[in-house]
């Protein structure tokens, strides 16, 4: 009589509970609710109804390991409980256990018990796991978004600074605002190589576009390709927890739809965890920018040269909603004319805030992250055709804020919203900006 009273109050909770909360009870405070749902688990351990209650907000929440510890539980009270199994079998896949989340899944399907939707469902699922553990895989983001900005002109110079040239703001351009249309992504392939270290060989390709509703010469487009095996060559000791990555890295700007720069290189990039709760990585590289002239830009090839560069961050677990990012870096340019040639130090950090549905849409977890960072730029000469006496330096401030609200498991809503503010030593090369973005995230 015990089994079949655990019988019946499993199948009525999983039909109500969808696998692995894909359509999670909205909740007007999941948090609240999943606290209380896990002490009442330690007065009831072996209660099915608790623990199928518990798992449910664990998902939300987004404490997976815990969701699985109390479907485990219901397993030790019945073995053979086909939609428990499927229920683990999806959250094993999401963590990544490919071969535990494939062993429940079978299990699931086989099961006598097992109604024809569950043994479709697991089907599905199966299919899913063989795809991304297979020695090759594909995986991605892609955002779609519409812009604005008080300075179109930071578009470029934004973009265009972040992946490491410096651009100058086009007077007639800078502090005329204009909308865009953004298009961003990064498409990534893993390749197993076989090693008892779980070496991988990994290719990153990042793309970004941004097209204005207005002003032509601010439109940007940038490709980013980096490729290099990943493996663990500490076996023992305290290394034995670090990746490390040779990688060659090339990339392709282009503005006002006119060709700016290319660029290639190589580096290495050494990822370690420093206790339970902070991983830091280490990324240097060296790389070779060649400008193209254009008509915009007669004489951009002066600015082709070879740079050096160091990259330190660290992540920081405060606590399961709360992960804190610190990064330095250090950027050594070396062009064809020794007024582009540059020396760049930067600092900064991220909070990242992950908080329960504040509006019961859907019970998600949504998070939000506010960043700050400073970077300060000296050249090594002054520029003859713009002030033969001052050579150029500058001092940039950025703050930003994302949101990002999960509409399902792949579809996110994005807002960010950023301030950049740059002083010079040469006035025409200050300015500033605030620019915001609402766009749809999508994960595969």
């Amino acid at each position: 009589m015990r089994t079949f009273g655990i019988v019946i109050v499993v199948a009525a909770l999983t039909a109500a509970i969808p696998v692995a909360a894909q359509q999670p009870v909205p909740v007007t405070d999941t948090r609240a609710a999943y606290d209380a749902a896990f002490e009442e688990t330690l007065r009831k351990p072996a209660d099915p109804q608790t623990l199928l209650r518990y798992a449910e907000l664990a998902v939300q929440v987004g404490n997976l390991e815990g969701a699985i510890s109390a479907l485990e539980r219901l397993l030790l009270i019945d073995s053979d409980q086909p939609k428990i199994k499927l229920e683990l079998g999806v959250l094993y896949s999401r963590l990544g256990s490919y071969e535990a989340a494939r062993g429940y899944l079978e299990s699931a399907r086989a099961s006598p018990r097992a109604s024809p939707e569950t043994k479709e469902r697991a089907d599905q699922f199966l299919r899913e796991v063989d795809s991304r553990s297979g020695k090759s895989q594909f995986s991605g983001d892609l955002l779609f978004g519409i812009g604005y900005s008080t300075n179109a002109n930071t578009g470029p110079a934004g973009a265009i600074q972040s992946f490491g040239a410096t651009v100058v703001p086009t007077p007639t351009v800078s502090g005329r605002p204009d909308f865009n249309v953004i298009g961003a992504g990064t498409l990534r392939h893993r390749y197993d190589l076989g090693r008892q270290d779980n070496g991988a060989f990994e290719t990153d390709l990042g793309f970004y576009g941004s097209r204005q509703f207005q002003i032509s010469e601010a439109n940007v487009y940038l490709l980013d390709l980096t490729t290099g095996p990943r493996m663990s060559p500490f076996e023992e000791g305290l290394l034995d927890d670090m990746t490390v990555k040779p990688f060659f890295t090339g990339r392709y700007v282009s503005v006002n739809s006119l060709p700016s720069y290319w660029a290639w290189g190589a580096g290495m990039e050494a990822t370690t965890p420093i206790g339970p709760q902070i991983n830091s990585a280490l990324t240097v590289f060296g790389r070779r920018r060649e400008f193209l002239n254009n008509n915009d830009a007669p004489t951009n090839d002066l600015s082709s040269g070879n740079e050096a560069v160091a990259v330190l961050d660290f992540r920081v677990e405060l606590t399961r909603y709360m992960t804190l990012s610190l990064n330095g870096a250090v950027t050594r340019y070396i062009a064809n004319a020794d007024f582009e040639s540059y020396t760049e130090f930067g600092v900064g950090g991220a909070m990242q805030v992950r908080f329960a549905d504040p509006l019961g849409i859907n019970g998600r977890i949504w998070s939000a992250t506010a960043s700050a960072s400073t970077t300060q730029a000296a050249y090594d000469a002054a520029d003859p055709t713009v002030n033969p006496l001052i050579a150029r330096s500058q001092f940039d401030v950025n703050l930003g804020f994302v949101l990002l609200v999960p509409l399902d498991d792949r579809l996110t809503l994005v807002g960010q919203a950023n301030y950049t503010q740059r002083t010079a030593s040469l006035s025409n090369y200050a300015y500033e900006a605030f620019t915001t973005l609402v766009g749809i995230g999508w994960r595969f």
